[in-house]
């Protein structure tokens, strides 16, 4: 299944035993159509208040229903919040996880003196003026492959922290400015803490060449801070598509 979902209101993806999570509402929006508890594993495990426009879930189950029925079904047991774009059969095996060769996430800035009722969970205001060109060329110096433990969250349950950063550009909407960034794989918080970083650097605090000197030191107390969870999106997730036609 491909996802949207506004995740303003929920204690991130994975099933806890306290708080609302998406895993725990998907899943149980699933028991009552299967009539069995059916286990979904999502490509990205999202935090608390993060979005996403293009999350995919797989999951098992005996229950045979057409792609359309799916959908139509589980729109209609689901919260306002989550969407069901798409459902399609997968390949024995499937794992929308261990399967994955990349992601999209798209990080956005509100970058004016007031804020913005409407962009309230779905933007990080910042009431300063940002040097985007200096942000875009910080931005450039984390392109390709890197330790990226200076940007990698406390607790990160990652086995290493090499990932391999294919895009990282910005771009200028009006007073919105929108980051993003393509990886074959994202650490915890990766991108909200070189968000941080690069808000930063945008403020004058950091010089664009210091993200680079900071990425080699590994060190995260040098970075900047943890950008908020509402300006995040999960864009897109790529598979191979010599394995599986894009979901």
């Amino acid at each position: 299944m491909t996802l949207e979902y506004e995740g303003s209101r929920f204690h991130g993806w994975q099933a806890q035993s306290q708080g609302l999570t998406l895993q725990g509402v998907l899943e149980e929006a699933l028991e009552r159509l299967t009539g069995a508890p059916t286990r979904v594993v999502a490509a990205g495990r999202t935090d608390a208040g993060v979005h996403a426009l293009g999350q995919v879930v797989s999951f098992a189950t005996a229950r045979r229903l057409s792609p359309e029925a799916w959908k139509g079904a589980l729109n209609a047991l689901l919260p306002p919040d989550i969407v069901v774009r798409e459902v399609r059969e997968a390949p024995e095996g499937f794992d929308a996880r261990r399967w994955a060769t990349g992601k999209l996430y798209r990080y956005d800035i509100l970058a004016r003196t007031i804020p913005s009722p409407f962009l309230r969970k779905r933007a990080w205001w910042v009431p300063w003026h940002l040097q985007v060109e200096a942000m875009r060329e910080a931005a450039a110096l984390l392109l390709g492959t890197h330790d990226f433990s200076a940007v990698r969250a406390a607790g990160c349950g990652a086995k290493h922290p090499v990932r391999t950063l294919r895009r990282a550009d910005l771009a200028v909407e009006g007073d919105l400015i929108r980051c993003g960034f393509e990886g074959d794989g994202f650490l915890r918080m990766m991108v909200r803490n070189i968000v941080g970083t690069l808000v930063e650097v945008g403020r004058g605090r950091l010089r664009p060449g210091a993200v680079g000197e900071i990425l080699s030191t590994k060190d995260r107390r040098l970075a900047g801070p943890t950008a908020p969870p509402d300006g995040l999106y999960l864009v897109e997730v790529y598979y191979d598509s010599r394995l599986i036609q894009t979901c």
